[in-house]
């Protein structure tokens, strides 16, 4: 059963681009899309606050940075900048590193979570992934929306470089798939993973440009901001919620080129353990 599973699922995805290739895609983005609501409610159905405790959270977040980075540790990003600054400077970047974290640190255990899934010939896994880095964008956008609102509360104005800011999350979105995807492949096969994938998110968070500047980052160690898919669309964050700029083309077109590189390591990764994925669960 597992193995004729493993053998039926090996070709689902190709056979579903090669007959009806539109069918096969709009199937695929319902499948992530019913996975991601599901989730994404149940988050929140039982909870007294319901809703409203997911607007909460990011709100005592950005209250409680504010109330430490101003007054218990004052911090300026630059020397002509206030004191309160700084709390939004590093909100902006952890808007989008939560949603690169959240699913980094789901994706080792997906396919082990939802067997009941993988065992089913039709049920495309890659799509479990995807679900989970959406319900992630969903909570950046509220996330990004508290930061409008509580920016504009403060200041009585928000740059209009902000309005770019959904799209770098959507290129963020593209990039955390990918590399979601090669991680729940390499969960499935290497199951301690999960329990590393904690601590190297957090080296991770200190490699990655949301505490600082990226250009403090690239003085100290040049090859960090290089080597690292999260440095360009989180520099571009800080630049259209924090500095008021927009982003720069380079660092889009170095965004996207990780969005095609992740994607691709994702996709091989998960060619490869597909055909084994009923009997490694």
């Amino acid at each position: 059963g597992r193995a004729c599973a493993g053998r039926c699922g090996r070709h689902r995805d190709a056979a579903l681009s090669v007959r009806r290739p539109w069918a096969g895609l709009r199937r695929y983005a319902e499948i992530v899309y019913t996975l991601a609501q599901r989730d994404f409610q149940g988050r929140f159905r039982g909870n007294w606050l319901g809703l409203l405790g997911i607007v909460v959270v990011p709100l005592l977040f950005l209250l409680a940075y504010t109330f430490v980075f101003s007054t218990l540790m004052p911090v300026k990003i630059r020397p002509d900048a206030d004191r309160e600054d700084y709390a939004f400077f590093f909100f902006s970047g952890l808007i989008g590193w939560t949603l690169f974290a959240d699913t980094a640190a789901r994706a080792p255990r997906l396919f082990a979570g939802h067997a009941h899934f993988v065992r089913k010939a039709l049920f495309p896994v890659s799509a479990l992934p995807a679900a989970a880095t959406l319900v992630a964008f969903y909570n950046a956008l509220i996330w990004l929306a508290v930061f409008v609102v509580v920016r504009f509360a403060r200041e009585g104005s928000v740059p209009l470089s902000a309005i770019a800011a959904p799209g770098i999350l959507v290129v963020l979105a593209l990039l955390t798939s990918g590399i979601a995807l090669a991680l729940a492949a390499c969960g499935a096969l290497a199951r301690d993973l999960a329990e590393l994938i904690g601590p190297l998110l957090t080296v991770a968070l200190f490699a990655s440009p949301v505490i600082y500047p990226a250009e403090r980052l690239a003085g100290v160690a040049p090859w960090l901001v290089f080597c690292n898919p999260l440095a360009a669309p989180l520099e571009a964050l800080h630049a259209t919620l924090f500095d008021g700029h927009w982003p720069s083309l380079v660092g889009l077109g170095t965004a996207l080129a990780w969005c095609a590189v992740a994607m691709a390591i994702g996709v091989w990764a998960h060619r490869r353990v597909q055909p084994v994925l009923g009997d490694l669960l």
